[in-house]
């Protein structure tokens, strides 16, 4: 906890909102102390979003009051950091700070060396080390962030709104975001944090509040918290009570499963290279999920398009079930019984404008199509039943994906590889952008694929993610893939991010000599 006084910053009381008679917010109590974190969370459609603007005065609350050091609200108390950033990036540093409150000289000149001269006092003052006059275009994602949080402090804004601010960050950005949010509580700036992230509350907040169905369900001191407890309160369900998809179902889909001797691997990789990395060694078993951790720019992501015929190997093998393949197009992958579910889902993986039916169907089209003319009745039964299979949140099978929660698109994702000829699974960022619930059914979903006897490659930014899903950990620096170690107890997000921070320094090392 901080050590600023008790005594509240912004206080919501009674807020309500309705959209053409249906509540997304209903009677939301909200507080903020000066210098403290507090975490807002929920899952999608909760109304954390609409409390948000809400309290940031871009929508207007059918009942209720927000009031700010004991006022009504002012336009200047409260600025929100959305996930869009909304800096000029052919702009420096220092003028999107001042950006509409220019400094200038009596002939309407901007004075340049004084708008810089006050950003360094600003930025030092928070503990950023960023030039004032380096373009933001320049700048990583990290510190655009952080140049936004600046601008907000130089408008004296007393709540800053923080949503989702680590979802595209590397491990190393997230230590230098945090490390800067807490420069900014000593300044008594209250801080509401958004995230679907639970280990960044354990690790930032003082204090959570869950909000579910517009309803807010908890506030309570993070120190009081337990991870079991704060999940079951964003979900509503204990642990054991998450949706888990059917043994038997997935048995029928699959035939029974994927065939062949377990103790054999389904994929082998020696010596592979290809963009952004070289000389790869992997192997990966059935019902076994094996974790790539490695920052980003290390190859993650292109060692599996590689994998699954999107990129083109330029050495070393691949075999599948103990067969020398060279994939040069998806089709041949997918054949051999390789998938990949692709880290943008609405670029890659689905089809977002056509409905659930339409996109399982382009998967499963030799199941569902006799001399290459589809079987609409039998299109419609396979969809049904995966839609069923996965607990796929749909009005229908019409429904056009676009209309999904993003967790339910990626079940969509899923159920296209959930046929007879999938040997092994790549995911790519499985989870990203859902909410708490849905990534746990698609663990669930994932587990599933492993029990059923595919082997699973996974790569995730969420180091929390590998030590909760993964069986064993690889770490890749693009140059070289560390042999697999069992994850156990001992391995966390720290250990994780220290073990490839000592590859990095290792691999600088031999490049140097």
């Amino acid at each position: 906890m901080t050590d600023h006084d008790d005594a509240a910053l912004l206080v919501a009381a009674g807020v309500s909102k309705a959209f053409n008679g249906v509540y997304a917010l209903r009677d939301v109590d909200f507080d903020l102390r000066a210098g403290e974190v507090h975490a807002l969370l929920g899952p999608n459609g909760a109304g954390k979003s609409t409390l948000i603007k809400i309290l940031d005065g871009v929508q207007t609350h059918d009942a209720g009051t927000v009031r700010v050091a004991g006022r009504p609200r002012r336009a200047s108390d409260i600025a929100t950091v959305f996930q869009e950033l909304s800096l000029v990036p052919a702009l420096s540093v220092a003028k999107n700070i001042f950006l509409g409150d220019e400094i200038r000289n009596p002939l309407g000149l901007l004075k340049i060396k004084e708008m810089n001269r006050r950003a360094a006092q600003l930025l030092d003052g928070l503990g950023l080390h960023i030039r004032p006059d380096e373009l933001v275009e320049n700048l990583s994602v990290a510190s655009r962030q952080l140049v936004e949080i600046a601008k907000a402090i130089h408008r004296e804004a007393r709540v800053l709104v923080l949503d989702e601010p680590t979802s595209t960050l590397t491990k190393a950005d997230q230590l230098l975001l945090f490390d800067s949010v807490r420069d900014i509580q000593k300044s008594g700036v209250g801080i509401i944090y958004v995230t679907h992230r639970l280990t960044e509350v354990f690790e930032l907040a003082d204090r959570v509040t869950v909000i579910r169905d517009g309803r807010k369900v908890l506030t309570s001191s993070v120190a009081d918290m337990e991870m079991a407890s704060l999940v079951e309160a964003i979900t509503g369900l204990a642990e054991s009570e998450v949706a888990a998809p059917s043994r038997e179902r997935f048995d029928a889909l699959l035939d029974g499963g994927v065939a062949g001797d377990r103790s054999a691997p389904k994929l082998e990789l020696r010596g592979l290279s290809g963009d952004r990395f070289s000389g790869i060694d992997l192997t990966a078993y059935p019902g076994r999920i094996v974790g790539i951790a490695g920052l980003i720019g290390s190859g993650r992501t292109e060692l599996l398009e590689t994998i699954a015929g999107v990129r083109r190997a330029t050495a070393g093998t691949i075999r599948i079930d103990n067969r020398d393949v060279r994939f040069t197009h998806p089709w041949q992958a997918l054949s051999a019984g390789v998938a990949l579910v692709p880290e943008d889902r609405h670029r890659s993986g689905v089809i977002l404008q056509h409905s659930i039916q339409r996109n399982l169907s382009l998967a499963h089209y030799r199941a569902v199509s006799k001399v290459g003319v589809l079987n609409n009745r039998s299109a419609v039964a396979l969809a049904r039943g995966l839609v069923e299979t996965l607990q796929v949140k749909a009005a229908s099978i019409a429904a056009p994906v676009q209309s999904l929660s993003g967790g339910n698109q990626q079940k969509v994702v899923f159920a296209k590889w959930l046929q007879p000829s999938m040997q092994v699974l790549l995911l790519d960022e499985p989870t990203q952008g859902v909410d708490v619930r849905a990534r746990q059914e698609i663990y669930r979903v994932i587990r599933r694929f492993a029990e059923e006897g595919a082997a699973i490659v996974v790569v995730s930014s969420d180091f929390v993610e590998l030590n909760e899903l993964c069986d064993e950990l690889c770490f890749m620096t693009g140059s070289t893939m560390s042999e697999p170690e069992q994850v156990t107890s001992a391995v966390n997000d720290q250990y994780i991010y220290s073990k490839l921070n000592e590859r990095v320094l290792e691999s600088h090392e031999r490049d140097h000599q």
